[in-house]
């Protein structure tokens, strides 16, 4: 099979879920005897080639241009790319993520297009009851009314995406798979150790988090947190990181560490020995990073609102805590720091619910076959 991917974040430059999950097909799909291509669009900045071939999948990097349409033009070549594989055989089918619009003005071709909903912006402006520019909701609507087949990466996704698009197709759901890793057997944890992973902005509660963990200081001052992630730009505030750096009192600025973003080899090496991982997200469509912090056998905390019950059995691999309340966010890292046993447990747990349920194998098998299944769908209709 010969599959082309549209990811505007593929590794190892700056990425998030989109990229890890595209890599990790990609590469175990090239494993399985298959032909993957990925295309995507990247700020001129980003720190990776404009082409290199990663383990056997072929990867393409267009930049943006300067102004405000900068991405025009390149929008244009790539679809002119992905249309010469399909001409001459080198891809069978197209994926691409839900957001930003990928298929909204193309042509029909002869193959299936699918997207896979990560949460489109439009997806997450309902969630967080914010608002969309107009041009973004346009091209996410018609690239959904363009493409032949979906994907969504939970059933809570899924459910919303149909109501907030109107579609009345039904989407494959297929979880985010995770990459297990060895962890060193009777490995120590680092007491009293938190960490947090993700983009520093409002949608993560990374305001809560901060709060919520001051909360905590007074009474247990050996706790540390390491918070790892990219930066952005608020638009009350401005840098995430440095407000929150200038708002930390001064006795507390070395327990609440910033960290920026690191490779994801070197996160598994944090989560395998931290305490305890908090990612107390508003919105998400189905997040690696608590995945990932189960899989390192680390205590999770993550949050209750959309697909978070999908991942985590409260109480039982995992805790869940309302993100909006930094109190109950300080109570749940209290009961795992205070309780090593109970905290041990849910680690374990963790880990073998990532292995039943989310790893790697069950997306990649999953996805192969919607993806036979939706060519062959394809070519009878036609």
């Amino acid at each position: 099979m010969k599959i082309c991917f549209i990811c505007p974040e593929y590794p190892e430059g700056p990425h998030g879920g989109i990229g890890s999950m595209v890599r990790i097909l990609s590469r175990e799909l090239v494993k399985k005897g298959n032909e993957v291509r990925v295309v995507g669009i990247y700020p001129v900045s980003y720190p990776a080639p404009d082409y290199e071939e990663d383990q056997g999948v072929k990867v393409w990097r267009l930049r943006t241009r300067k102004g405000k349409f900068g991405w025009v033009i390149p929008y244009m070549k790539q679809y002119r790319m992905i249309k010469d594989w399909v001409f001459n055989g080198d891809a069978e089918i197209v994926e691409a993520p839900d957001s930003r619009g990928w298929f909204a003005f193309w042509p029909g071709l002869p193959v299936p297009l699918v997207l896979r909903a990560n949460g489109a912006n439009t997806y997450f402006a309902r969630v967080l009851g914010t608002s969309v520019n107009r041009l973004t909701r346009i091209l996410e609507t018609r690239s959904y009314r363009r493409a032949n087949a979906f994907i969504s990466v939970s059933e809570f996704t899924s459910g919303l995406t149909r109501e907030v698009f109107g579609l009345s197709k039904p989407f494959e759901v297929i979880y985010n798979g995770i990459e297990i890793p060895d962890i060193r057997s009777g490995c120590p944890r680092e007491k009293n150790k938190v960490v947090f992973s993700g983009s520093l902005n409002r949608k993560k509660g990374i305001f809560q988090l901060v709060e919520g963990f001051r909360l905590l200081l007074g009474k247990h001052p050996g706790l540390i947190m390491e918070i790892y992630g990219k930066d952005s730009v608020d638009p009350e505030f401005g840098s995430v990181r440095a407000y929150l750096e200038n708002s930390i009192e001064k006795e507390y600025r070395n327990s609440i560490r910033f960290k920026g973003h690191v490779s994801r080899t070197e996160l598994f090496s944090v989560y395998e020995t931290a305490t305890v991982a908090v990612f107390p997200s508003f919105a998400e469509a189905f997040a690696f990073a608590p995945m990932e912090a189960m899989a390192c056998e680390c205590p999770t905390i993550y949050t209750k609102l959309g697909s978070g019950p999908e991942a985590i059995d409260h109480g039982k691999d995992g805790l869940l805590i309302d993100p909006d309340k930094p109190a109950e966010i300080a109570s749940a890292i209290k009961t795992l720091i205070e309780d090593p046993t109970l905290a041990a447990a849910m680690g374990m747990n963790g880990r073998a619910k990532i292995r039943r349920s989310f790893s790697q194998e069950i997306m990649v098998e999953r996805s192969y076959e919607f993806y036979k299944n939706t060519i062959r769908k394809f070519k009878n209709e036609k």
